[in-house]
């Protein structure tokens, strides 16, 4: 069989690609993992083929700033608000829609690439994440069944849609290759565990376990060594130092100096760039440059983080609390699922600002933490809720049985 992996032009939408496509190679299957060359360095370094399809969407400089300002400046929306969207109100439904037409944006820039691609090599299925739109419009093409591959809490929303109505530019999609406009899959395979579910995907449905893949590299000695006191881990992600540069460190540089007035070891993990950001750091603080997440984890007590699906999951899976500062609407939802689980403390930025006491309700947080067994039994019993969900080698069957039903 052979399998199309593909991904929109980021490392958070690729890195939940890999434990799946590396499962189909280890069953013996063909693979292929395709997206545009803005991360064909990312691909490369997964150790799977490579496909580079397009470019980059086009954007006026002065729009992508305005609209990257303005997903960082919304105010705090409505609790699990993918699931009540009748709570939203215009501004934010607009907001979305916005998201959504980037989303297929960025598809397009890859569709034309991708599907010459696909009519030469002739794959058997296609496999897309939750907005690696191109895949659907590929799979659409080939009459090839494609699956959709979520990447946690927060790829609940169906941005392509308004109203449950496909959105102009993603019936454009399909409408340039001569297919009719799906939104449909013909399986959706969903990492995320049960507890942090937001709602049932559409069916057909397949549950798998996530398996953190945070990128290559190796684990410091340092981090290894006896430790006499607390570790926390604080990272802040690729996409918001992506979006907001240098300002992006603020909130989390704050946290440091606040956590450095515990009695603990903090390891920063972050880009060479981040950490030259966050300028001289207390003595209690060691850096960690660009290590990949998943090998740090196992090392700390706590994790102070911005969020995003893929550090809240690859945290879940290493059992752990978590102390969740988020600033966008996307990261609010997972963040607010390990709460509820008990597994951690989340604080949206847009009130942590305005309240004079904030680092001291940061501090407080992390102090209960790691004190508090509760937090480590909640995570801990997370983390065996993942590991009893299906591996991704036991949801390679389900994709040879699509394949054969096709």
């Amino acid at each position: 069989m052979r399998v199309l992996f593909t991904s929109s032009a980021a490392r958070p939408h690729l890195f939940p690609v890999v434990p799946l496509a590396w499962a189909c190679r280890a069953a013996g299957h063909e693979v292929r993992v395709a997206s545009a060359a803005k991360i064909a360095n990312d691909i490369v370094h997964t150790g799977l083929p490579a496909v580079l399809a397009g470019g980059e969407a086009v954007h006026a400089q002065r729009n992508r700033a305005e609209f990257v300002a303005s997903i960082y400046s919304q105010e705090p929306w409505p609790h699990e608000w993918p699931v009540n969207m009748h709570l939203l109100n215009d501004r934010q439904r607009e907001h979305l829609e916005r998201l959504g037409n980037a989303m297929i944006a960025g598809a397009q820039a890859m569709a034309g690439d991708l599907v010459a691609f696909a009519q030469w090599w002739r794959p058997d299925i296609v496999v897309y994440e939750a907005v690696g739109y191109a895949g659907a419009v590929a799979a659409a093409v080939l009459g090839v069944p494609g699956v959709r591959l979520l990447f946690g809490s927060a790829s609940v929303p169906r941005l392509e849609l308004r109203d449950g109505r496909p959105l102009p530019a993603y019936s454009r999609l399909f409408e340039q290759f001569g297919v009719a406009v799906t939104t449909k899959a013909a399986m959706t395979v969903d990492p995320t565990p049960p507890s942090m579910r937001l709602a049932d995907a559409d069916p057909p449905w397949q549950g798998m376990r996530y398996l953190p893949y945070n990128g290559s590299g190796d684990v410091p000695r340092w981090l290894t060594g006896v430790r006499d006191r607390p570790r926390v881990c604080v990272t802040w992600g690729h996409t918001m130092a992506r979006a907001l540069g240098g300002a992006a460190a603020g909130p989390y540089r704050q946290a440091i100096d606040t956590l450095a007035s515990l009695d603990v070891d903090i390891v920063v993990v972050a880009s060479a760039e981040q950490i030259t950001q966050l300028g001289e750091l207390p003595s209690s603080v060691r850096t960690s440059e660009s290590t990949p997440l998943h090998l740090v984890l196992p090392h700390c007590d706590l994790i102070v983080h911005q969020g995003g699906d893929g550090t809240t999951l690859t945290a879940a899976s290493q059992g752990i609390p978590q102390l969740a500062i988020t600033r966008k609407p996307d990261a609010e939802v997972p963040a607010s699922r390990i709460a509820a689980n008990g597994a951690g403390v989340h604080f949206r930025y847009q009130e942590l600002r305005h309240n004079n006491r904030r680092w001291e309700l940061v501090r407080a947080a992390a102090e209960k933490l790691l004190a508090d067994e509760a937090y480590r039994e909640a995570a801990a019993a997370l983390r065996a809720e993942i590991e009893r969900q299906p591996t991704p080698a036991q949801v390679v069957p389900a994709l040879e049985e699509l394949e054969r039903a096709a």
